[in-house]
């Protein structure tokens, strides 16, 4: 396995059948150990908090399921940026589920020949980006009030949210507010790095001194700060940093 997809991706899982969950949980264990199931529900509209809430970088969906199928539940989503696995019993879906891009149709029960080959696509795909943000400059440029300043990204302990205004904060100490939201700096900061542990916090994970969990959970940084860790993602943010 590549060193790039040790990078946990986080997967929700959606099936109103308990044992079509289990038996995916088993076969993402036993092939695909980077995949984190963070949430799964037999039940649908739980489903759309789930995602809504974890905000998954993979989906794995049922598509025949009571009170609210799978196309329906995706259309009550607002957050959509992950890649959508439909796991059904039914080929005469597929049709719809191409139609709306899905990155790939797993048939119920879910062979272990299906699982590798959708594991090894994953692979190849995360290969090619590896490669793409290899090439990527180390350096980050910060349009600020009075120019320009580039700053070397292993130089950043933190960034975080005010408003629509990002504030990055560097290991001697400075700190350069920039007119653009935290969300799009995320895109260009370096993955194997940079960990957002909460909706207005980027932590760089090589500045983190200790893990607080008192009255909440935190990291206190190389800069003498302490950063909120939300608990959806304290125990990504622990394994990042075993990961490191």
């Amino acid at each position: 396995m590549n060193t790039y997809i040790r990078a946990v991706k986080r997967a929700v899982i959606i099936d109103d059948e308990p044992a079509g969950i289990k038996n995916l949980q088993e076969l993402i264990l036993r092939y695909a150990p980077f995949i984190k199931v963070v949430g799964f529900s037999t039940k649908p509209n739980q489903g759309v908090a789930l995602i809504e809430d974890y905000q998954p970088e993979l989906v794995f969906l049922d598509i025949n399921m009571p009170g609210m199928n799978g196309f329906e539940l995706i259309e009550k989503l607002h957050y959509k940026q992950f890649k959508l696995i439909f796991t059904t019993a039914h080929e005469e879906h597929a049709l719809k589920a191409l139609k709306l891009k899905a990155y790939d149709y797993l048939l119920k029960p879910i062979s272990i020949e299906d699982f590798k080959n959708f594991v090894q696509t994953l692979e190849a795909e995360n290969d090619t980006q590896d490669a793409s943000k290899k090439d990527r400059s180390e350096i980050l440029e910060l349009q600020v009030k009075d120019g320009i300043i580039f700053l070397r990204q292993k130089e950043i302990v933190s960034v975080h949210a005010s408003g629509n205004y990002s504030e990055f904060c560097l290991e001697n100490g400075a700190k350069h507010l920039v007119s653009k939201s935290i969300k799009e700096y995320e895109s260009q900061l370096d993955p194997k790095l940079f960990f957002r542990c909460h909706h207005s916090h980027i932590i760089n994970l090589s500045k983190v001194e200790r893990f607080v969990s008192h009255d909440g959970f935190f990291a206190k940084m190389t800069d003498g700060s302490q950063v909120d860790i939300s608990r959806k993602n304290k125990d990504l943010f622990l394994e990042r940093l075993k990961n490191l």
